[in-house]
Order: structure tokens, then sequence, then C-alpha cells
């Protein structure tokens, strides 16, 4: 799989979390991908926990974190936008009305903004038009 090393929101990139140690890769994507808690990823990757409070406290380190998130969740977009698709259909028209509106607002509909219309109506005196 070929990576973009461009940066991404929050000036991450995902070259920053390619750059790090195996085990601190590791320790990502357990810590973003699963429900395990410090002590267990680190019994999971064989490192003592205070090296992970170090890792922490480096630069690199949590710039490769935020990295690795960025890719993570993009990744997650085309789940997401099915999920939106999937509300339109929703028995609740509140639900269905959020969903619409979420689509339109992401995809850059802008509707038009209220504009004040004046109506002149004709002077009509005895049932007759007036003449101009």
């Amino acid at each position: 799989m070929i990576y973009e090393m461009t940066k991404m929101q929050n000036n991450a990139t995902f070259g920053a979390y390619l750059e790090l140690t195996k085990k601190q890769q590791e320790y990502i994507r357990l810590k973003n991908e699963t429900d395990l808690n410090e002590g267990e990823i680190a019994s999971e990757i064989d490192v003592n926990r205070s090296t992970i409070s170090r890792w922490k406290n480096n630069d690199k380190f949590r710039e490769g974190f935020k990295g690795y998130q960025v890719e993570y969740l993009s990744n997650q977009v085309p789940k997401a936008l099915q999920t939106m698709i999937n509300l339109l259909d929703a028995k609740s028209e509140l639900v269905r009305f959020q969903a619409s509106k979420d689509i339109l607002d992401r995809s850059g509909y802008t509707p038009v903004d209220k504009q004040e219309l004046e109506v002149t109506t004709p002077n009509i005196i005895n049932n007759i038009p007036l003449e101009d």
C-alpha cells in the first residue's frame, strides 16, 4: 500500500507515524482500534508502562499518533457517509430532515438567501381597473 506523505488535517502526516518504531506503531494502532487499557497494551507489545509514558511526552510520537488518527478516520468516511444516506429512509421525519440537511451542508449546497419582494397590486375602483 502506498501512503501519501502530504500534510493532512491538524498538520499531521501518516509519514510521521511510519517513522516511529514498530512497537510505537503497534501501541498507536491498538490504542485507536481496541478497547484495551494502557496496561493491557503495554503487556501486548511487551514494554513497560513507563516507556509508554515517555513516548507520550515525545513530539515525534505525538505527531505520529495524530497522523495515524487522521488516516484511520479518513478511511471511515465511506462508512459514515453510507450511514447518513441510510438515515434518509428513517421512520422519523426529524432524523430524515437532519440527515438531509447534514449531507447538503457537507456537499457545499447553500440555499438562496431570503429575499424581500415588493408586490404591487392594481388599484380597483368599482371593480374597474384604473388605467395607467
